[in-house]
């Protein structure tokens, strides 16, 4: 009986824990070949199945700026401005200052953009793969 309310305390002390600032850099994400400074992981496994569809930032005239197919994504995204907001949609080493990372947590509109989180009628992102993007754009946001 002690054992389910240990694994019971455990799990709600784990959800109490503060949730890490923007851009902060979470372990196992960070070092040489981390996925947090892999853009090809991050296109091929969140950014392309989740944003790249045919309804919106697929092909290289999407209906959505900016294009996301694998090949375009990296160039769309790099030093790009937003057409939503005067920042640019992902700026190196400056996740806050990253308009897809606002987009993201739904909060665009507190710089004048569109506070709808993306993706657009469908699940928001992972918790965890809104921290990936966040810790790849912290750690310079490179092409690999």
């Amino acid at each position: 009986m002690t054992r389910p309310v240990a694994a019971l305390a455990a799990l709600l002390l784990a959800a109490c824990a503060p949730a890490p600032d923007v851009g902060e850099k979470q372990p196992g994400q960070v070092g040489p070949g981390g996925p947090s400074e892999r853009f090809s992981t991050l296109a091929q496994e969140v950014i392309v199945p989740r944003c790249a569809t045919a309804s919106c930032h697929a092909g290289e005239l999407p209906p959505a700026y900016p294009p996301l197919d694998v090949d375009l994504a990296y160039g769309a995204l790099v030093g790009a401005p937003s057409y939503q907001a005067r920042m640019n949609l992902v700026e190196p080493f400056d996740p806050a200052s990253s308009y897809l990372v606002l987009k993201l947590r739904g909060t665009a509109g507190s710089v004048g953009g569109v506070a709808s989180p993306m993706p657009i009628g469908a699940a928001v992102l992972e918790e965890a793969d809104i921290q990936a993007i966040e810790a790849w754009i912290a750690n310079g946001a490179l092409n690999d």
